[in-house]
């Protein structure tokens, strides 16, 4: 349609009136023939245009390939201009009406900047009005101008071009406008300039004032001591008061403090009635706010004190199009005017896109989009205060505080941050802090130390069932944007969920929420029945002495345990070596195929401290399913000790031990042959020259194949052990059998010493049989 107009347009300009035709023929005086001569080139350009937008419509048809799908990346090739017409746009990349109204407004900027310079000059100042006037009623701010940021390849990058711009209008109030021709010389004459920077805000913009102001000093402003302060702190305003002063006293000029109105992680506000106030009494400096919270301005009722303060703020950045789920619209800052600002002609056409989308969706809108961001909170909010299992992080009674948010005494919070509420964690915590607590003489270095220990590992295993639920139910609310994110210290990981950042652009609604409660209501009975087996998983290794409970890492299921077959059950885990863990890990990998097809609850693992296979018990729906499934694993791993084809291994593995010791014995046999020489070997030869050359002849030490360790011994270091344990040893009476009461005369207990010692010596040559299969 562009082509076809553009076509009869040229047509019609390359044709000339009739006048202007006969006052050139008449003029020139030529014949008819050289004047239809003349007359030829103008189908030739009709041709030359036909020819131009034929080869254009290739170079768009490949263009829009590389746009619309990303296939050729993996190619290393861009895409023929073939392969546009069969080319799948790839998900996610449609945009929306208004998505694609704003991707066109800045080819219109473009075009806008080719017209006369009067024209394009009230142009831009009317949408610069225009656009400041409806975010200054939006946001009650009263006589607003905005700044729009540049078009960034992050969020924070374009956060900080805003804080950059209330930097740029700060310096013009403090130092007017000697800075734009000065520099850095005005800050020498003037003070050094300070930027006070709220520990909530998680953006390192220390470089960026560095390198586009000269701004050296910025200074994050200590934490105000809390149980959540590890994870995001707010300001500490006794602390800032005080560098206020230290700073004004060494000659420093206070510019800018930078808030946090609803922090990134737990939604905290920095205390700005507080700095207000120091701003009043102590120095004027420039307080610009940033954060979530401050949407809650474009509510239709919000709170009298929050307008009343936020009102007061020099400026703000706000990252609108995130809330509004706006693609291709930068971040908006606004702010009041300052004397001698004048904003430039392209500061003011770079909120054309902005015009655009106040006037496509209208204030109404806009509120009703945050509006339902707010109440998606509070039915979240109302939601979890139902499970006594989940806790809110930063909050401490949630019913009492869902109750208050529901009556509209609270604004909803901006990010509800949660997890679950594993009990047994805090109650070693507790234990820890109690004995770091402790007086100088109660205070036990290694009981603080196992106390951290116990900490770590239940904190793993908290993490590991957040992560649990995570797996199971992130996927089925991707509406509603949740994710999981990493708190530190003893807070672990946790969910988080933030309505305004996610529910514009997923169309977010309450049945969404509704079905991510009802979902993680319903996992609860398994996960409390789940950490109530882990209590009592201990206690279970006496009655089933055959497994070993083995620590395992990143599990949120019962725990796990090593099946021990009785040919290594007398060793120590800790002094296995390796072919014994091999024989372990292969019973045990058996012994979980085995149990898979019985119960899918069973699982293989492999422990990291002892380097063996383990069975893992997965999550149980019934705490008392524990005691079945123990059962369970240890009758079939002695069905499997005793089959036959483990017999058939073990005989094997004896084989191969017999012919590996007779392979050294005949081994060290030709070493000593090759010493002693051939002569000594001949029958008359050999007693002549050992009679002329004694020799002294080494005993050949025989070899024991030991079955328990799957190892080869020399018998002089066995018989050595067995002499020595019989010269130490002191007879004692067995465990099962009962202890002799006090009153049992000498005779008595010397006669069954005697009995005992006979018993040992007669058990003797049996454990030698056992412990040494091969012997020379």
């Amino acid at each position: 349609m562009w082509e076809g107009k553009g076509g009869s347009k040229m047509e019609q300009q390359s044709q000339p009136s009739p006048g202007s035709a006969k006052s050139s023929s008449n003029d020139s005086g030529v014949e008819e023939a050289r004047k239809a001569s003349i007359s030829q080139p103008k189908p030739v350009e009709r041709r030359a245009t036909r020819l131009s937008s034929n080869a254009v419509s290739p170079v768009l048809e490949q263009l829009e390939q590389l746009i619309v799908n990303d296939d050729w990346l993996a190619r290393d090739e861009p895409p023929h201009p073939q392969q546009a017409k069969n080319a799948k746009v790839k998900e996610g990349s449609r945009l929306s009406e208004l998505g694609r109204t704003l991707v066109t407004s800045s080819s219109l900027k473009a075009y806008i900047d080719l017209l006369g310079s009067h024209h394009r000059q009230s142009i831009a100042s009317w949408l610069f009005g225009n656009t400041s006037i409806t975010f200054s009623q939006l946001f009650r701010f009263p006589e607003a101008q905005v700044y729009c940021s540049e078009t960034e390849s992050t969020l924070a990058n374009a956060v900080r071009n805003g804080i950059g711009h209330a930097v740029r209008l700060a310096i013009k109030q403090a130092y007017g406008g000697e800075f734009a021709t000065k520099g850095w010389r005005v800050f020498v004459e003037q003070g050094a300039p300070v930027v006070y920077v709220s520990p909530a805000l998680h953006l390192d913009i220390a470089p960026f004032l560095a390198s586009e102001f000269g701004i050296a000093d910025v200074v994050v402003l200590p934490k105000l001591e809390g149980d959540l302060s590890e994870i995001e702190g707010r300001i500490d305003h006794h602390a800032f008061e005080r560098l206020l002063d230290e700073d004004i006293a060494a000659g420093k000029k206070p510019l800018m403090v930078l808030g946090v109105v609803g922090s990134s992680i737990l939604g905290q506000n920095d205390m700005i009635s507080k700095l207000l106030d120091s701003r009043k009494n102590k120095a004027r400096f420039w307080l610009h706010i940033v954060g979530q919270a401050v949407a809650a301005l474009t509510l239709r009722e919000p709170t009298e004190v929050l307008v009343h303060v936020l009102s007061q703020v020099d400026s703000m950045t706000l990252p609108l199009a995130l809330w509004l789920g706006i693609p291709a619209a930068p971040v908006i800052t606004i702010h009041r005017s300052v004397d001698g600002y004048k904003p430039t002609y392209r500061a003011k056409l770079d909120t054309l896109p902005w015009w655009v989308a106040s006037q496509y969706l209208t204030t109404k809108r806009i509120t009703d989009s945050i509006e339902n961001a707010y109440f998606l909170s509070k039915v979240m909010l109302k939601g979890l205060s139902a499970l006594d299992q989940m806790e809110i992080v930063g909050v401490d009674n949630v019913v009492d505080f869902a109750n208050k948010v529901f009556k509209n005494q609270y604004i909803a919070p901006s990010v509800l941050i949660f997890k679950y509420k594993y009990s047994q964690l805090k109650e070693v915590i507790a234990a820890h802090k109690k004995l770091l607590t402790a007086s100088e003489e109660e205070r036990n270095a290694s009981e603080i130390e196992k106390a951290a220990k116990v900490i770590d590992i239940e904190l793993e295993y908290a993490e590991s069932l957040n992560s649990w639920l995570g797996q199971g139910l992130l996927g089925e609310c991707t509406p509603l944007g949740i994710h999981m994110i990493e708190l530190g210290g003893y807070h672990g990981t946790a969910f988080r969920f933030c309505p305004l950042e996610h529910a514009a652009a997923n169309s977010s609604n309450m049945d969404h929420v509704q079905k991510f409660v009802k979902q993680l209501s319903e996992v609860m009975s398994i996960v409390d029945s789940t950490v109530s087996a882990r209590r009592s998983f201990n206690a279970m290794k006496e009655e089933f002495p055959a497994l070993a409970q083995l620590p395992i890492n990143k599990w949120a299921g019962v725990g796990a345990v090593c099946y021990i077959p009785s040919i290594v059950k007398e060793t120590n885990p800790e002094e296995w070596n390796e072919k014994q863990r091999q024989q372990v890990s292969m019973l045990n990998m058996e012994l979980v195929h085995s149990l898979r097809s019985v119960d899918s609850a069973f699982s293989s693992g492999e422990s990291a401290l002892f380097g063996v296979s383990c069975v893992k018990f997965g999550m149980l729906s019934e705490a008392n399913d524990l005691v079945d499934l123990m059962r369970m694993v240890s009758e079939r791993g002695k069905e499997i000790e005793n089959s036959q084809q483990y017999l058939d291994t073990l005989a094997d593995q004896i084989r191969k031990g017999i012919e590996a010791a007779n392979q050294e014995l005949k081994h060290e046999s030709d070493v000593r042959l090759q010493q002693e020489g051939v002569m000594r070997q001949l029958p008359l030869m050999g007693s002549l020259v050992n009679w002329f050359s004694p020799i002294e002849h080494p005993n050949i030490k025989g070899r024991s194949f030991n079955l328990k360790t799957g190892e080869i011994q020399a018998t002089d270091v066995l018989y050595k052990h067995k002499k020595g344990d019989s010269e130490n040893q002191v007879p004692m009476t067995p465990i099962d059998t009962p202890q002799a009461p006090h009153d049992f005369n000498k005779n008595t207990i010397v006669a069954e010493k005697q009995e005992s010692i006979q018993e040992e010596s007669n058990e003797e040559p049996e454990k030698s049989q056992e412990t040494a299969a091969a012997s020379a």
